[in-house]
C-alpha cells in the first residue's frame, strides 16, 4: 500500500519504514515527563487523506508491540485568513457528523492491517482467529486510548482514558487529541470456554470441587447450574460480598493495557452486571494468583471485604500472636518435571520441611531464586519460603514419559502433556518422569513467579512453564489455542468474618461503622480434587 505524504511530497510504503515508526513510537512514551515540540512528534509520520481535506497521520505501524499513535492532521491556515478546509472542519464538527473516533480508528487498524499482511506473506506466518480484531472489536476490548496532546508535549503526565465503543460516534477537539491504538492486543481465549454465570460441575457430579462456611457445607442455587460449559462459581456471599471463583489458566487477574475484557475481574463484573441487574458494581480482588495459573482465588464484591482480607494480610506480616484467627491458607498443586531419577527420592526426602529462597523480585524473568543468603551487598533479596506437603498421588509418586522402554503408555502420557505432534516431546525437554506436588506457599507477600522459580531450582520445573524449563503445553478450542501451566491453588482456607461496629473519627465527628471482623474459629475452607492434567495420570496409572 502507498500512502501519499503531502508534508514531504513523496510516497511512503506502509510497511517499509518500521525503522523510523519505532523511534517514533519510543517518543510518543506516555511515562516520559520531557517536554518537546508538538510539530516533532508527527515528524515523518505516514499519512492517509480521506477527503474533503481531512487527513490522517499515523505512526508507530512497524513498531514491535503493535502500538500506533494516530490523528487528524491539524489544518494550516494561509496568511490573510481562515482555510475553506479549516471553516468546513470547523462546521461539520459544530454540526456534529466531523471526523469522528470510529473514523480515525477504521482507518488506522486498515493500514495496521495492511502493514501486518505484507509481513505475514513474506515471512510465511500462521496466524489465528481473532488475532487482527475491527475497529468496533478494539473497542469492545479496550484497547483504544485518547490523550491530551498538548499536556503530553509539554511534559506533564497526560491521563489517558480508555475508549468504549460509545465513544466511536464522538467527535472530539483533534486539534489536541490523539489515539494510541494497541490494533494486536493481548487476548485470552480461555476466559470464553467458562460460563461466568454458572457454577462448577465438579460440584454436582462427582464432589471434586466444593467446600465449607463456617462447618456448612456449600450448595449450588438451582438458579445458577452449569449448562453447556463448564461454570466458575464455587461460592457466592451477597451479605459478607465476597466470592469464590474456578480461574481458567492462561487468564490475568486484572486488565492489561491492550485489553480490559478478558480477564478475571471484567468478566466477573459482566456476570454480576447481567445476573444482578446493577450498572456498576463494585469488584475488586483480594487473592491474586498469576496469570498462568489455575484454582480458586477470592472476588470481592463489598469494599469492606476486601478491608478485611487486607488486615488479615497485615495482621501475618507483622508476626501478630493471633495468627489462628488471621491464618490465610494457600495450597498449591503442581505437575513438575523430573530429569534425573534420583531426584525423585531427593524432593520426597524434603516433604514437611521449610524451604528458603532468596530472590530480587525486581528482577526481569527467569528470576533466579538461590538456597544461600545474599550477602550484605545484595541487600535487593528477598526471602521466599515454601512447605512440600504431598508427593505424589495415593499410588504412585511418578510417572515415566520417557520413550526409552519402548512403552506405548509412557510415550502416549507425554504427548498428551506437551506436544502431540513431536516425535519424543520428553526427551527434546530431557525429562524422564513426571511428579505431582502439594506446595504451601509461606510468604504473606505476594512476590512474583515464587512457586514456579523455587521448584525450578530445586531442578523441577512446573510440566508447561516455559519461562523456567518446562517446556510448552498447548491447548485449543474453537480455532484458537493457548499454553497452558501444570500449576493450580488447589486449597483455600481463611476465617469467616462477620459484621461488627467499629468507632471511626474523632471528637464531635466520631460515628459507628459496620466493619468485617473475624468470627470465632469459624472458617471458610474450599477445595479442587482434580487439576486439568489429574485425567492423563488417571489413564496412565489404568494401564500400568
Amino acid at each position: 500500500m502507498t500512502i501519499i505524504s503531502r508534508n514531504r511530497g513523496k510516497s511512503f510504503d506502509s510497511t517499509s519504514n518500521s525503522g523510523r515508526n519505532r523511534r517514533r513510537l519510543k517518543s510518543f512514551d506516555s511515562t516520559s515527563t520531557t517536554s518537546r515540540n508538538k510539530s516533532d512528534l508527527w515528524r515523518g509520520a505516514l499519512e492517509k487523506d480521506l477527503g474533503n481535506g481531512v487527513i490522517i497521520q499515523m505512526c508507530g505501524l512497524g513498531s514491535e508491540g503493535h502500538v500506533v499513535y494516530a490523528r487528524m492532521k491539524p489544518v494550516e491556515k494561509p496568511e490573510g485568513g481562515e482555510s475553506p478546509t479549516s471553516a468546513l472542519l470547523d462546521d461539520a464538527n459544530a454540526d456534529g457528523p466531523g471526523v469522528t473516533l470510529g473514523k480515525v480508528i477504521e482507518t488506522l487498524v486498515d493500514e495496521g492491517h495492511r502493514s501486518i499482511a505484507k509481513s505475514i506473506l513474506e515471512q510465511h506466518v500462521h496466524i489465528q482467529p481473532d488475532s487482527y480484531p475491527s475497529a468496533s472489536e478494539l473497542l469492545k476490548l479496550g484497547s483504544v486510548w485518547i490523550l491530551n496532546e498538548t499536556l503530553y508535549s509539554s511534559g506533564s503526565s497526560a491521563h489517558a482514558k480508555r475508549l468504549t465503543p460509545n465513544d466511536a460516534g464522538e467527535v472530539p477537539s483533534w486539534a489536541d487529541m490523539t489515539l494510541r491504538v494497541h490494533y494486536v492486543p493481548d487476548r485470552f481465549h480461555a476466559v470464553h470456554e467458562v460460563d461466568w454465570n454458572k457454577y462448577c460441575r465438579g460440584m454436582l457430579l462427582d464432589g471434586s470441587v466444593g467446600g465449607a462456611v463456617g462447618g456448612v457445607k456449600v450448595v449450588v442455587p438451582m438458579t445458577c447450574l452449569p449448562d453447556k460449559m463448564d461454570g466458575v462459581l464455587v461460592y457466592e456471599n451477597e451479605d459478607l460480598g465476597f466470592s469464590v471463583l474456578n480461574k481458567p489458566g492462561s487468564v490475568p487477574m486484572f486488565s492489561t493495557t491492550s485489553n480490559h475484557a478478558e480477564d478475571v475481574a471484567s468478566m466477573y463484573t459482566a456476570s454480576l452486571k447481567e445476573r444482578r441487574e446493577c450498572n456498576a458494581p463494585h469488584v475488586s480482588i483480594p487473592l491474586r494468583i498469576e496469570t498462568e495459573a489455575y484454582g480458586l482465588t477470592l472476588a470481592s464484591t463489598k469494599k469492606e471485604f476486601c478491608s478485611y482480607m487486607t488486615k488479615l494480610h497485615d495482621k501475618i506480616k507483622n508476626d501478630t500472636q493471633d495468627k489462628a484467627n488471621t491464618t490465610i491458607k494457600k495450597l498449591y498443586r503442581c505437575l513438575v518435571c523430573i530429569r534425573d531419577p534420583s531426584n525423585i527420592d531427593r524432593i520426597e526426602g524434603m516433604a514437611g520441611k521449610i524451604l528458603e529462597h532468596w530472590v530480587d523480585p525486581k528482577s526481569a524473568a527467569p528470576k533466579r531464586f538461590v538456597r544461600n543468603k545474599p550477602s550484605s551487598t545484595e541487600s535487593k533479596m528477598q526471602q521466599c519460603f515454601m512447605r512440600i506437603t504431598k508427593v505424589g498421588d495415593e499410588k504412585y509418586r511418578a510417572a515415566c514419559v520417557s520413550s526409552q522402554y519402548s512403552d506405548s503408555n509412557d510415550a502416549t502420557l507425554a504427548h498428551r502433556l506437551w506436544d502431540p505432534h513431536a516425535a519424543y516431546p520428553a526427551e527434546e525437554l530431557g525429562v524422564s518422569f513426571v511428579m505431582q506436588l502439594e506446595v504451601e506457599l509461606l510468604n504473606e507477600a505476594h512476590r512474583p513467579h515464587q512457586l514456579r522459580g523455587q521448584l525450578a531450582a530445586l531442578g523441577c520445573p512446573i510440566v508447561g512453564d516455559e519461562t523456567y524449563g518446562g517446556g510448552v503445553c498447548m491447548i485449543g478450542a474453537h480455532r484458537h489455542s493457548w499454553g497452558r501451566v501444570a500449576v493450580q491453588l488447589c486449597r483455600l482456607k481463611f476465617p469467616l468474618p462477620e459484621w461488627s461496629d467499629e468507632e471511626s473519627g474523632e471528637g464531635d465527628e466520631k460515628k459507628m461503622k459496620k466493619v468485617l471482623v473475624p468470627s470465632n474459629e469459624k472458617k471458610c475452607e474450599f477445595f479442587l480434587r482434580d487439576a486439568w492434567w489429574s485425567e492423563y495420570l488417571v489413564d496412565y496409572e489404568r494401564y500400568l
